[in-house]
């Protein structure tokens, strides 16, 4: 009876060290980055998502701030943030960031803005991307539904661990998901 005790004891151990090691081995972790490259003589600032946990990482929900306000599209916030004018047709690249998954070591970018179209915006968004002004809240999920919230732009490697992603007042997600077209 002490054997089996002793058994049951050691099986239990191993199934939460076990537990551990699955969550570990599929830790989702989502990073920040922001830059300017120069590509064919053209300077280039780029912002984006990185997966660079272990594990792929389900996007549950995404919310952009400048000072303190929320904005849907990056349209908007081109125009709080950096004097964008939407009338003027200015081209830029953006990319949905809610409601996907990255895989690690996927990359998502969500802005991309170039010097050629409009100087004076491309050098207020090069001084954005790297402000505290600017905030990136965004919750995700490993693949067992484990989920973290964090303001990416603060670099940090702890995110807050929560029991479920809630949706901002404001997603950011171009309005497609909000109905905010």
């Amino acid at each position: 009876m002490f054997v089996s005790l002793i058994s049951l004891v050691v099986a239990v151990d191993h199934g939460h060290t076990m537990e551990r090691l699955v969550a570990a081995n599929s830790w989702p972790f989502l990073s920040y980055g922001a830059g300017t490259n120069t590509v064919n003589g053209i300077p280039r600032i780029h912002m984006h998502l990185s997966s660079t946990g272990v594990g792929p990482a389900k996007i549950e929900s995404a919310e952009l701030t400048w000072k303190g306000v929320a904005y849907g599209s990056d349209q908007d916030f081109l125009k709080a943030c950096c004097g964008f004018d939407p009338a003027a047709g200015t081209p830029f690249d953006s990319d949905l960031l809610p409601h996907q998954v990255l895989r690690a070591g996927e990359q998502i970018e969500f802005l991309g803005f170039t010097q050629s179209a409009d100087p004076t915006v491309f050098a207020a968004l090069q001084r954005a991307i790297l402000s505290r002004d600017l905030q990136l809240n965004i919750c995700y999920c490993s693949i067992f539904d484990d989920c973290w919230k964090a303001d990416l732009t603060l670099l940090s490697l702890k995110p807050d661990q929560v029991q479920a992603c809630v949706q901002p007042k404001l997603p950011f997600d171009q309005g497609i998901l909000s109905g905010n077209r």
